[in-house]
């Protein structure tokens, strides 16, 4: 017996310690209490919940140690009731209620209440669950909610919802103020009723993208307010989801863009009319006559405005009538009617024409009733809405334009707009076109005269205004000549190919600085001071292929033309006399000539040889002749014998007629020949032919001499590039070198210098600069210290060395662009000349 009591109560404790595990092991936690309200059960999670451990909380009275204070008598009372009646309305259900942490903190809670009975004793065990997450993320949810519905309350734009079948359930403030619909009339009624019997189709469609889960954006459509107007909106549109993630509806927000689309289309508008205006303007600038200009200004108007009548009135003379100049294609058939054919003369009044004359736009929206004479003549043919424009240069007017429609009020203020600006450029063009007119006329009585001048005075002429741009092109060229020449001799570095690069860009300087001396003596003899040296043709043409290579090949080849290039270079050809960057000059503007004379490709080629000539002595010397054949378009004999001529070109305005006249200046020059054969449709060959007994008088140039001694020097110019790419080399060469930059501080540098008995052993100075020029600096100079040699670089150097223009207190005059071996030489003999005489 003592064994069975035994094991059951081990089988009691087992059965309890199962059930105490999975109290512990419960999310809620477990409070139990006897029938006067004390605490006979705690569990783990009570502990943490409330911070009562199950020592401290067992025996305690739940109301003092759970329970707020104002809630206290409440639990006493249901407790007694319940004890006395079996009833408690709190029992066996979820309640939400306010309980007590052990730091006397309130907090909420979910409680279940379930009575146990024992016999006759009774006890109630209480399930308990910390609500404060769930509260805090209800009232976060309601914050939300509030704020959402603020947002929608507030907001500018429609949100509406409705279901799957189209009915409004929602209907906010900026819906009513869009729509015209309060909340109680839109709600439960269709959204259809906001769409017009043309659009209702797209509803249908729009559903069936939301059931999809589809969403719409900015879809831009048509709607309907309440009083029937119709507005543009913007509506994006996305499904409205449960719960369980079922799609049950829509949600639309739609914004007023009535005002938006209106202003495109004004811009379209505004874009439309100057894209004409660009049209007209591009087309009237193609033309060079006056009343085409006018004829293609009306056409357009009538076509694109478009008006009903257009035309263009002119007048000579202030106060006189004006004088149809132009009338519009579609307007020819109405103008016998009103009197206003081309030709015709109309008065002007004070209501429409004499406004327009003073400089203003006039604009009459109906002329039917008018009582001056243009706008009833008009008004008799039917018209009724009516523009004059005024075509005023330089606020002087010479003419209107008149544009006319049959409907009253029909020109916008965006038309006037239009036709004023097209006023003005209608007057620049026609103000164009009579100054072209006049341009040629002007050139043809220019053309005459010169024909009656003689060939050498117009070169003269030329050459004296090209001397005025001498300077600052050679002072432009100057530091670039000066550092090729310099890395030439002192770069040991360079490859020859770099090398053969820097003597092609030097040459081309070279060339580029004698090309505007050289205008003026097209056709003078040969002067003595011409620098002549030995040349090899062949190595000069092939110069000059590599030099116009982009002109006979490249740029073509863009265009997609063909131009061959043959050489045929005799061998051993004997040298010639000549000036080296003349003949390249002469010799590139022939194979310009050659290409320019085949635009749709062809053969070029540069030949070389050796002629006795056919009518010559047999003991005279050799010539040496170089040809440039292309197989372009030829010449008529006409234009052949012209093709000297100074000024006479056949390529339009591309061309200016010196070319060829420089290439002649340059064979009078060297004693040459020069010969043209061409046939029209089989091309053209320039043939230079050169004599070769000069070479007999040929003398070595003298080696390039070094300064000896380091020397001071004081450099004057006004042109920064030039003043540091000279002061670079002449430093390299071992001199002391300070660069100024102008006259006046030149001469304050050179007195101060002077006092501080540090004197400069040479002074280089420009000529041509502002204020004070180079003769005065020479002069001051000369003036402080008389045996300081002073050189004098200039543009204009061998033009006074020709002429023998050397200025005052100048020791030597040298070109620009600097030729190195000149200037040492000359600083190397002023210098020793100067220490000689001490």
């Amino acid at each position: 017996m003592d064994a069975e009591r035994r094991g059951a109560r081990e089988g009691v404790s087992a059965s309890e310690e199962r059930i105490r595990l999975i109290l512990d092991s419960a999310l809620d936690a477990l409070v139990t209490i006897d029938h006067t309200g004390t605490i006979t059960g705690w569990s783990r999670q009570a502990e943490t919940l409330f911070g009562w451990s199950a020592g401290e909380a067992l025996g305690r009275l739940l109301s003092e140690t759970i329970i707020p204070e104002r809630y206290r008598a409440e639990h006493t009372q249901g407790l007694e009731r319940y004890l006395a009646t079996g009833e408690g309305p709190l029992l066996n259900r979820r309640i939400e209620v306010s309980a007590l942490r052990r730091d006397q903190n309130e907090f909420p809670m979910e409680l279940a209440i379930t009575p146990i009975r024992s016999g006759n004793s009774v006890s109630f065990s209480a399930f308990v669950r910390d609500l404060t997450e769930r509260k805090r993320a209800e009232a976060a949810l309601r914050e939300s909610q509030e704020l959402l519905e603020g947002i929608v309350n507030s907001s500018d734009d429609a949100i509406i919802s409705k279901t799957l079948g189209g009915i409004i359930t929602s209907w906010n403030p900026g819906a009513e103020r869009l729509f015209g619909y309060t909340a109680q009339q839109a709600i439960g009624r269709p959204m259809l009723m906001i769409f017009p019997p043309e659009r209702k189709g797209e509803e249908p469609g729009i559903l069936a993208r939301i059931g999809r889960g589809e969403r719409v954006d900015h879809f831009e459509t048509v709607r309907l307010r309440a009083d029937g107007t119709r507005i543009d909106i913007s509506a994006t549109i996305s499904p409205l989801k449960d719960a369980d993630g079922r799609i049950i509806g829509a949600s639309k927000i739609a914004r007023d863009i009535t005002e938006r689309r209106a202003h495109e289309r004004k811009l379209q508008a505004q874009l439309a009319r100057l894209h004409l205006l660009e049209q007209i303007t591009r087309a009237i600038g193609e033309r060079q006559d006056l009343h085409s200009v006018f004829r293609v200004a009306i056409h357009s108007l009538e076509e694109h405005l478009p008006i009903d009548f257009g035309c263009i009135a002119l007048h000579e003379v202030a106060g006189q009538p004006l004088e149809i100049a132009c009338v519009g294609t579609r307007s020819q058939a109405l103008a016998p009617e009103l009197a206003l054919a081309e030709h015709a003369q109309i008065g002007s009044d004070e209501n429409g024409l004499g406004r327009c004359l003073r400089g203003e736009l006039v604009y009459e929206p109906d002329i039917s009733a008018s009582p001056f004479p243009l706008p009833a003549r008009l008004a008799r043919g039917g018209l009724r809405a009516l523009v004059i424009a005024p075509l005023s240069v330089e606020n002087k007017v010479f003419g209107v334009m008149i544009a006319a429609r049959r409907e009253p009020a029909s020109f916008a203020s965006a038309d006037c707009e239009f036709l004023r600006q097209l006023s003005e450029h209608l007057a620049l063009a026609a103000r164009q076109v009579r100054l072209h007119s006049a341009l040629q006329q002007a050139y043809e009585d220019l053309r005459q005269s010169q024909q009656t001048v003689m060939q050498q005075e117009r070169l003269r002429a030329l050459g004296q205004m090209a001397s005025g741009i001498a300077h600052d092109i050679n002072n432009a060229l100057s530091p670039a000549s000066i550092y090729a020449q310099s890395l030439l001799e002192r770069d040991e570095t360079l490859s020859e190919s770099a090398r053969e690069s820097l003597r092609v860009i030097h040459r081309a300087i070279d060339d580029v600085g004698q090309t505007v001396s050289r205008m003026r003596m097209f056709y003078s003899q040969r002067e003595p001071q011409l620098a002549l040296a030995p040349l090899d043709l062949n190595d000069l043409l092939q110069q000059v292929a590599r030099l116009t290579r982009a002109r006979w090949s490249d740029i073509p080849q863009e265009r997609g033309i063909v131009i061959d290039l043959k050489t045929d270079l005799a061998p051993d050809l004997p040298r010639i006399m000549g000036a080296e960057s003349e003949i390249r000059d002469a010799l590139t503007n022939l194979v310009l000539n050659a290409v320019d004379a085949m635009p749709e490709g062809g053969t070029l080629t540069l030949r070389t040889g050796v002629s006795n000539g056919a009518d010559r002595e047999a003991s005279a010397a050799p010539q040496v002749q170089v040809e440039i054949r292309d197989t372009g378009v030829g010449m008529t004999e006409a234009v052949r014998s012209r093709c000297l001529e100074p000024f006479f070109t056949t390529k339009g305005e591309r061309g200016t007629g010196l070319g060829l006249a420089m290439v002649y200046g340059m064979v009078q020059r060297h004693s040459a020949e020069f010969e043209v054969e061409s046939e029209l449709g089989a091309g053209t060959t320039m043939r230079v032919i050169f004599p070769t007994a000069w070479l007999r008088d040929v003398q070595q140039p003298a080696p390039r001499v070094r300064a000896r001694r380091r020397l001071r020097i004081l450099l004057v110019d006004d042109d920064p590039l030039l003043l540091k790419s000279l002061q670079d080399v002449l430093e390299s060469d071992g001199h002391s070198v300070l660069a100024v930059d102008g006259g006046q501080r030149g001469i304050d540098e050179f007195s101060a210098a002077r006092k501080r008995a540090e004197g400069f052993e040479a002074v280089i100075t420009d000529l041509g600069m502002p204020n004070v020029d180079g003769r005065t600096v020479a002069a001051a100079v000369k003036s402080a210290a008389p045996d300081t040699p002073v050189v004098l670089l200039t543009g204009w150097g061998q033009r006074m060395r020709g002429e023998g223009e050397l200025p005052d207190h100048v020791d030597r005059v040298l070109s620009k662009p600097p030729r190195l071996p000149e200037l040492r030489a000359a600083l190397e003999e002023l210098v020793e000349r100067g220490s000689r005489t001490h």
